[in-house]
């Protein structure tokens, strides 16, 4: 959800007049939901055939004009779902599947291959067809943090007044295989803590990790290497991050926050092909690519030339 914001804004400010709304689930609405250029979202968590239903026979009360698939699923209830809401236009993937492929079901006017060696935010652009703007930023963007940067700001500005600077490690991935091994984890925040004195290292952890983030502080043993607060909302850890200066995650939504505020990134990644499509959106950042499909090895030595790299520029 976060890649996508710059589609709502760069269409609202193509065509001022029209009606932007997002579907988004539980997981994702909150970054959306303050968006100054969205009309409203609407929650869709596909959980059972009825509810499922009622969205579509919801969203097909709006009668709009354009829809824009951004799945990549295509399972045949999902497709009935899309003929179901009688947009005017629908535009999305093109996505094979059962022998054929999405644009041969004759009901898109527009579908896109999703190429491998281009940012997904590219893709999402091109698969406006003759609804992409002219001109685009694709700078992305977070909405009300404000709202929820009481505690980071406290948190960071007493930091502040003892170290230089903030670095935020974070160790958790969007799957188990992208998880940094806590050896490596825990080696990383020695070195840094090595490396930057002046710095303050800050370990972030998802709730109910709190055991284990406790665990790679003591084990880096590090005096300027400690805990984060507990985060509570996507928007909270916004904040937290706003006030670093060089991001260490996993391919996450960590790295595209970091993103939205254009700090140095570091980002570890796996064998998968993410690396091109979901690439840091920022000035300065730099990639650790794992030979495998799992974040195992790092090459500790490559990591600490580029985080190097990162924290003279």
């Amino acid at each position: 959800m976060i890649v996508s914001t710059p589609l709502f804004r760069e269409l609202k400010a193509a065509w001022p007049d029209a009606v932007i709304d997002v579907v988004a689930s539980s997981v994702n609405q909150d970054i959306v939901r303050d968006c100054p250029h969205v009309r409203q979202t609407i929650l869709w968590d596909r959980r059972g055939v009825w509810n499922s239903l009622r969205t579509v026979l919801r969203l097909r009360r709006e009668r709009y004009d354009l829809i824009l698939s951004m799945s990549l699923r295509f399972s045949p209830a999902f497709q009935l779902y899309l003929k179901m809401l009688g947009a005017r236009h629908l535009h999305g993937p093109r996505v094979a599947k059962y022998g054929t492929h999405t644009g041969n079901l004759g009901m898109y006017d527009h579908t896109i291959e999703y190429p491998s060696d281009r940012h997904i935010l590219a893709t999402y652009f091109e698969s406006l067809g003759d609804f992409k703007p002219a001109k685009i930023d694709y700078r992305y963007e977070l909405y009300n943090v404000d709202a929820y940067a009481d505690q980071a700001r406290a948190f960071a500005a007493g930091l502040k007044e003892r170290y230089a600077g903030l670095v935020c490690v974070n160790y958790q991935g969007s799957g188990a295989n992208r998880v940094l091994p806590q050896d490596d984890t825990e080696a990383l925040c020695r070195q840094l803590g090595d490396r930057y004195p002046d710095h303050a290292v800050i370990v972030l952890y998802p709730p109910g990790d709190r055991e284990r983030a406790a665990a790679v502080v003591a084990g880096s043993a590090r005096a300027n290497v400690m805990l984060s607060f507990a985060t509570t909302h996507v928007l909270e850890l916004a904040a937290l991050v706003r006030e670093c200066d060089l991001v260490v995650s996993p391919d996450t939504a960590v790295i595209h926050i970091a993103s939205v505020y254009n700090k140095k990134v570091l980002g570890f990644y796996v064998n998968s092909g993410n690396h091109r499509w979901f690439y840091p959106m920022c000035d300065r950042f730099r990639i650790m690519l794992s030979p495998t499909d799992r974040i195992t090895a790092i090459d500790r030595t490559a990591a600490f030339a580029a985080i190097d790299e990162l924290m003279a520029a």
